[in-house]
């Protein structure tokens, strides 16, 4: 029981870790003039690549410890679903959306693991978490629309990307809670990103990456974005979030991405992004939604 409870207290310091990551992503991309450093996809490249060989050298003992061939697929989709494509999506979404904005988007993340907790993994749900994640969607929702006038053209595929994106979440996070429970949070992460390295590390080499490394002038600038983006926000971050799964439930540890919005609309206000007050109220709105959520799991079987 202690552990559990330290789980959830966790879960705002891993809000504020994951909600620094999307304006973190822009610092890769962008200058303070917004001249492009790095390319969406050579920014997605690094950050899997730092991160996949953090726990590249548990690899080998942890391939030795599968039961099965079963495992490495449960691995793959971790690996893919939850840390390789995701990360070129948000990349690839920033391009158009503030950071801010992304963050909110990613509080889909809570309403597609329930729906794939139900449908595919026969996970047990009550009424309180239905009415909590619709509470938080909701929340979500005024977040999103306040302070934008009409949808563009332009901004309706960055905001599929980013909503693939968190299907994808939600596909791994029941993984990992259904498929790979008996193995320890820094294993899931060792699994995950080493089989993500390799098409990182293709993708590093495919667009270019050394080149600009070695001859733009502002590399340094994006590489320390990045740097703390790939092994803060994601190595670490990750065995975190895979500790909270672990100790509670895919969907009560997916709940930490209602609290990102929060982070990531502060930064994003602090570095230049605009902020209403509707999205204030929207925020204790989401917070709301979280607090039934987390209730109701004491309630529900998983």
């Amino acid at each position: 029981m202690p552990n559990k409870k330290l789980s959830y207290l966790l879960i705002p310091v891993l809000a504020s870790i994951w909600g620094s990551s999307f304006i973190l992503m822009k610092f890769g991309m962008f200058d303070a003039t917004g001249n492009t450093i790095f390319s969406s996809t050579q920014v997605a490249s690094i950050r899997i690549v730092l991160a996949g060989l953090v726990f590249l050298p548990w690899f080998p003992k942890l391939f030795k410890k599968m039961e099965c061939k079963e495992d490495l697929l449960f691995f793959s989709i971790v690996g893919l679903g939850g840390n390789l494509i995701p990360a070129f999506l948000f990349t690839y979404a920033e391009k158009s959306l503030d950071s801010s904005i992304a963050g909110i988007m990613n509080s889909f993340t809570p309403v597609f693991t329930l729906i794939i907790g139900y449908f595919i993994f026969r996970t047990k749900i009550v009424l309180q978490q239905i009415l909590g994640t619709l509470i938080g969607f909701g929340g979500i929702s005024w977040l999103l629309l306040a302070g934008q006038s009409t949808s563009t053209q332009a901004q309706i595929i960055p905001a599929l990307a980013i909503i693939i994106a968190t299907v994808l979440y939600g596909l791994s996070l029941n993984t990992i809670k259904h498929k790979l429970q008996h193995y320890q949070p820094i294993e899931v992460a060792t699994g995950g990103f080493s089989i993500a390295l390799l098409p990182a590390l293709i993708c590093f080499f495919a667009f270019d990456t050394p080149h600009v490394i070695c001859n733009h002038s502002k590399a340094p600038q994006g590489l320390l974005a990045i740097g703390i983006l790939g092994i803060v926000g994601t190595a670490f971050a990750v065995v975190l979030f895979n500790k909270i799964i672990a100790q509670t439930s895919a969907l009560a540890a997916s709940a930490v991405t209602y609290f990102i919005p929060i982070v990531a609309v502060f930064l994003g206000l602090a570095f230049g992004e605009t902020l209403v007050w509707q999205q204030f109220v929207a925020m204790f709105v989401i917070i709301a939604g979280v607090l039934l959520i987390n209730f109701a799991n004491t309630k529900a079987t998983n």
